[in-house]
């Protein structure tokens, strides 16, 4: 394996114990060649400062970046952007887990093939003080899909995006589109699929099927991701009239995620009939995840035989 540089951004905000966690498990990864920047989104707590300074004092790869005002959590993300120097770029959650190889791992399927943008691990829900979720994969359609055609791999990833991609190993070349980091395009909706469909266009994303990283999540979210890949019941109870008067800002809602994605495919696809393919794809896929949340039910995935 070629020793690349990996540039690992950990956005933070006020969380000194899972942030000790953190920077403990992406220190100890065993891929050694790591530029680690701590960005933090100004904290109040002064000992999220005094974590990061004690880290460095015995690594010297851990920075640590202070805004002097908090800048939410997108513009503190898109500032790791300007900071990374390496060939790979990893932004690294303060409160996710990492297994020792999951770097590696990644950079190893990176550099074998170049097609690759952005490589990720099936992961693991966790919740906090109650432990391991089931595990589900996501990944699967990502395992081994690849295309020479930026319109095929748009269509995939609009039809197969999972949010954990955004946690995975990028080549820093593409995390700016058109001079403008890619997270840019997320909109008011911080849904993240706008930036996935301007990474694909430029090439293809690929999941590993073992796991090496854990999400920690509430429990409603992680039944909430489960039911999203398995389908049935919507695992989450409440009053219908509680239900009933979710409906509208939950349509506000995707009409936004409609709008921000169809921005990034007029960007990223320049055929205007191959654009207009995809935009209806996406609003069809779109709408039809809406009508699963208002119906409380979604068809069940066949699972392999």
């Amino acid at each position: 394996m070629a020793n690349s540089l990996v540039t690992v951004g950990i956005p933070t905000y006020n969380r000194p114990e899972p942030l000790t966690r953190a920077l403990d498990l992406i220190c100890g990864q065993s891929y050694k060649n790591l530029q680690i920047i701590v960005s933090d989104n100004a904290s109040e707590d002064p000992r999220v400062a005094e974590v990061v300074r004690q880290r460095m004092r015995s690594d010297p790869r851990v920075s640590y970046h202070r805004h002097s005002k908090n800048l939410g959590s997108i513009a503190n993300f898109n500032s790791l952007i300007d900071k990374a120097v390496g060939d790979f770029f990893l932004w690294a959650a303060d409160d996710d887990r990492w297994e020792p190889f999951f770097v590696a791992s990644c950079v190893e399927e990176l550099e074998r093939d170049p097609s690759v943008a952005l490589c990720q691990m099936e992961a693991r829900y966790e919740i906090a003080a109650e432990g391991l979720f089931e595990f589900f994969a996501e990944g699967a359609p990502f395992y081994s899909f690849s295309s020479s055609s930026a319109y095929k791999r748009i269509e995939h990833l609009i039809r197969n995006n999972f949010d954990k991609l955004i946690y995975g190993v990028y080549r820093t070349e593409f995390l700016k589109y058109k001079g403008r980091p890619v997270l840019e395009w997320v909109g008011p909706t911080m849904n993240e699929i706008p930036l996935f469909i301007l990474l694909a266009a430029q090439g293809n994303i690929r999941v590993l099927p073992n796991v090496g990283m854990y999400k920690v999540a509430a429990k409603s979210v992680c039944e909430q991701a489960r039911w999203e890949q398995v389908g049935g019941r919507y695992p989450l109870s409440s009053e219908w009239h509680t239900h009933l008067r979710s409906l509208r800002p939950l349509h506000a809602y995707h009409s936004g995620v409609i709008r921000d994605m169809c921005a990034a495919i007029d960007d990223a696809v320049p055929d205007r009939k191959q654009a207009r393919a995809l935009q209806r794809l996406a609003a069809y896929l779109i709408r039809r995840h809406e009508l699963y949340f208002v119906l409380r039910w979604k068809p069940r995935r066949k699972r392999d035989a």
